[in-house]
């Protein structure tokens, strides 16, 4: 009889994602809540909750200048000095970045529920 034997040092570490797109992930998320938010409040149904955001997406460009060009630059030099410097991702970067991820896909959800309150009729 022939057994199976499996090598469970291949399971060991969790896969790890570089650190690039990890950024990216949270940037498009960002880039996301920025067109959502714009979109409900154009509708005229909706406003932005907090004061100092409220204000900049007042100001279209203004908005997608905050929203999407600075932390894209950010991402940038973020990740240049990352790789310029051989960093290597610890439990701290790792921890920022996943808090990031499921705090703006929290806001992501919520716009998703506003648009089918807002297209359903209800």
């Amino acid at each position: 009889m022939s057994e199976i034997v499996l090598n469970f040092k291949e399971y060991e570490t969790p896969r790890q994602y570089p650190f690039g797109a990890k950024l990216m992930f949270l940037y498009f998320l960002n880039v996301g809540d920025w067109f959502c938010t714009q979109v409900l409040i154009d509708t005229g149904y909706f406003y932005e909750a907090n004061p100092l955001m409220s204000w900049i997406m007042d100001y279209p460009l203004v908005g997608f200048f905050v929203k999407c060009v600075l932390p894209l630059a950010l991402s940038i030099i973020i990740w240049l000095f990352y790789k310029i410097f051989k960093m290597e991702q610890n439990k701290f970067t790792n921890f920022v970045i996943y808090t990031g991820v499921i705090l703006y896909s929290c806001v992501i959800l919520t716009h998703v529920i506003n648009f089918i309150f807002l297209y359903s009729g209800i």
